[in-house]
């Protein structure tokens, strides 16, 4: 979302700096990242073997339940950063979200990481060298949209998709996220890209790693919602053959309700594909009423057939984040989540 694009910047540049397990634990240590208001213990094992079964991405699209994401500090390197979300959220996550730009080579350790922890990684992937803390630069003419259709980061997109595929564990790849804002240099209207274009790139990259035979990928088109976005939905889509999910990131601002908050971008999504949805961002702006929208928020989603989960969003402020989105921001929010969360059927990964 456009109040959160400074992060495009510190959330990569996390992602090349944490990839020791040890490391990350440490820093989190140091820092007291994490809610002083924990509840009981959750029993999540610290630095986790790897599960001895790698399900198929079949097996893994076919589960039923709703997915808990968080995308956290620390997370998914840090077996302790995972058990203190779980023991502030009340239930352990089954789903983490990190950062890539492409800078970067893509690492199997945040994917093992994330598996050996019980949670599906998702993996932003964005097509820029990135920013810097509390900006993002759009003009970057070496990464607009053209660049890419051209073949001028195939090498490195075909190097990517290798190790994708001989990682062997599905990774879900959010590419290219919030393309129908203005603030990525990928959107369309910004940095010399033109109408058409981002759907193309997508099939481009999309062809790419189906050449490579890297099949281990579950493709999430996420746009943002239209509160804050104008680019029509439709003509950015790259059609069903290549995607899996769609996503969403979803802040609640002054909205009372989730479905006051999601449903009208839904709604549009909805006149040109059924594919599962997942809120790829979700998190609500501090206010008197935030305790009562994540209240509501999660009566709202088992009620919803084709929203198959969610990730919250919990950087703060003093992180990074724009505002204190969290779960656990305040402890009238947390108390309304960990209520609310409890009654949920959750994803079971078929690790066994």
């Amino acid at each position: 979302m456009v109040v959160n694009v400074f992060l495009l910047g510190s959330l990569t540049a996390l992602v090349m700096h944490t990839s020791s397990r040890l490391d990350a634990a440490t820093a989190n240590a140091a820092t007291g990242q994490g809610s002083a208001t924990a509840g009981p213990a959750i029993n999540v094992p610290g630095d986790a073997a790897l599960p001895a079964n790698i399900p198929s991405k079949a097996q893994i699209t076919a589960v039923s339940g709703k997915y808990f994401g968080v995308a956290a500090p620390g997370m998914p390197w840090s077996s302790n950063a995972g058990s203190q979300i779980a023991q502030t959220a009340g239930t352990p996550p089954d789903m983490v979200e990190y950062f890539v730009n492409w800078t970067q080579d893509f690492s199997v350790v945040p994917v093992q990481d994330a598996y050996a922890q019980g949670m599906l990684p998702v993996l932003t992937w964005e097509p820029s060298p990135g920013g810097n803390a509390r900006t993002t630069q759009v003009d970057f003419p070496e990464y607009k949209l053209s660049t890419i259709i051209d073949g001028s980061h195939d090498a490195y997109i075909t190097k990517f998709a290798d190790a994708v595929r001989d990682a062997k564990w599905v990774v879900a790849i959010r590419f290219a996220h919030e393309m129908n804002g203005s603030w990525y240099p990928w959107c369309e209207g910004v940095n010399g890209n033109t109408t058409g274009q981002y759907a193309q790139a997508w099939r481009h990259v999309h062809d790419i790693f189906s050449r490579e035979h890297a099949d281990n990928v579950i493709w999430i088109w996420a746009p943002n919602i239209i509160r804050s976005a104008k680019t029509p939905l439709k003509e950015l889509y790259p059609g069903d053959a290549y995607v899996d999910w769609v996503g969403l990131s979803a802040y609640d601002v002054t909205e009372r309700t989730a479905a006051q908050l999601v449903d009208p971008t839904r709604q549009l999504i909805r006149k040109f594909t059924a594919k599962p949805m997942l809120i790829t961002e979700i998190g609500s702006q501090p206010s008197s009423f935030k305790a009562a929208w994540t209240a509501d928020f999660l009566t709202w989603l088992p009620k919803q057939n084709d929203v198959i989960g969610f990730i919250w969003f919990e950087y703060t402020r003093a992180e990074g984040a724009g505002t204190d989105w969290g779960f656990d921001a305040d402890t009238s929010t947390l108390a309304s989540f960990r209520l609310g969360i409890q009654p949920l059927k959750f994803v079971v990964l078929p690790l066994q």
